[in-house]
């Protein structure tokens, strides 16, 4: 990377292998993120951490679209792989819920900007496998608007066929375990109904505060998923349309051949029951709950353990859980910096010369009115 171009200013933050800085891109005039694979990042060599990296920035190169992050550049250097895209100024969905779940508008929104996300993701065959709050930004506009973006595609993989989970660091599942989707702890073939099912566990996220399985322990997690011990959301949110917790649930279907096929699909019932109130429900595939704490504790294999490229996986098992209730707007925050960070340039004027026409000649004056010479003098 070169240091004449981009100036690192600060960090913006630190995963479990990676770390993220705001820089300055001198050449374009524009603040950047820059992202790094840290030396203690895991990686079993720096082949495979750039491998992973540069996977990455193709994965969201080859993805142009507004509610998905962009990448400006990418490369090797001295302290190893790098990636370069759009500083985004917002917060993530995780931050957001910390302030109360979503409102019916607001989380609108956001299923259809992301769908949208996924649906171009997906007519590439590209599976994202770690979709979850913290992937899923909101920014504002100048209008005051919000924008959704997903990121980090680090874990993204092109499949245009089902293809097995893939096994990374020490046979270790990457992930997150709250929004994994049973295939991933199962090493049965993943295809795009894997983030269908992660997302569905972000939308139950956003709406209810609390994850949709859940668990004291890592094992307790994946079991809740396994066995599908879930709460319908409409327990948790009475308020909302019956037809709307139907679609949400709908994405948490155990049974991958239960889900929606793609975002697509998705995205068609949510407008189609939308506009159709009277039988909007009916429209949308039932997913069946067993009752909680019902089904039997089930034997996770030890031979798939879970790891996690940006958090462990404990703290999210034992931390607090989200007690927020009552619905809140999404709001730009007080004096949000504009979503493009510049700096002043003094540019030199441009003088343009005004351009001369050529003086077109005189017109023939008459002989009697022609000067002759001098002027006569007085006598």
């Amino acid at each position: 990377m070169s240091a004449d171009r981009y100036e690192i200013r600060s960090k913006i933050g630190q995963g479990g292998v990676g770390a993220v800085y705001r820089a300055f891109d001198r050449h374009l005039n524009r603040e950047v993120a820059i992202k790094r694979v840290l030396p203690e990042g895991g990686y079993e060599n720096q082949e495979e951490a750039t491998k992973a990296m540069l996977n990455e920035a193709a994965s969201l190169c080859s993805v142009q679209h507004p509610n998905i992050v962009t990448v400006f550049d990418a490369g090797v250097d001295n302290d190893g792989p790098y990636v370069v895209m759009e500083l985004l100024s917002g917060r993530t969905i995780d931050e957001m819920v910390d302030r109360g779940t979503l409102t019916f508008q607001d989380f609108r929104e956001v299923a259809l900007q992301s769908q949208e996300a996924l649906i171009a993701a997906q007519e590439l065959d590209l599976v994202h496998r770690d979709i979850k709050p913290t992937n899923v930004m909101v920014t504002w506009l100048p209008s005051g608007r919000f924008q959704v973006k997903l990121v980090d595609f680090g874990l993204a993989k092109f499949s245009p066929k089902p293809s097995p989970q893939t096994i990374d660091h020490g046979d270790s599942v990457f992930g997150s375990i709250h929004f994994m989707a049973p295939e991933q702890f199962e090493r049965t073939p993943l295809d795009k109904r894997t983030d269908m099912y992660s997302m569905g566990c972000v939308y139950y996220y956003t709406l209810a505060g609390v994850y949709p399985f859940d668990g004291e322990t890592a094992p307790q997690v994946m079991n809740a998923h396994l066995q599908h011990q879930i709460k319908p959301l409409q327990e948790h949110r009475p308020d909302l349309p019956q037809w709307l917790c139907q679609w949400v649930m709908w994405h948490l279907a155990r049974q991958i051949a239960e889900r929606p096929r793609d975002a697509r699909e998705s995205l068609k019932l949510f407008l189609m029951s939308e506009n159709n109130t009277e039988n909007s429900a009916s429209q949308i595939p039932l997913v069946s709950t067993p009752t909680l704490n019902a089904a039997p504790q089930m034997n996770v294999p030890s031979a798939a353990p879970v790891a996690t490229q940006i958090s462990p996986v404990i703290p999210h098992v034992t931390g607090p859980v989200n007690t927020a209730t009552a619905p809140q707007p999404i709001l730009p925050p007080e004096g949000n910096p504009p979503s493009i960070h510049t700096e002043a340039q003094m540019v030199s004027p441009l003088v343009i010369p005004t351009p001369v026409e050529p003086m077109a000649p005189a017109p023939d004056m008459p002989n009697d009115r022609k000067p002759t010479g001098a002027p006569a003098q007085a006598s």
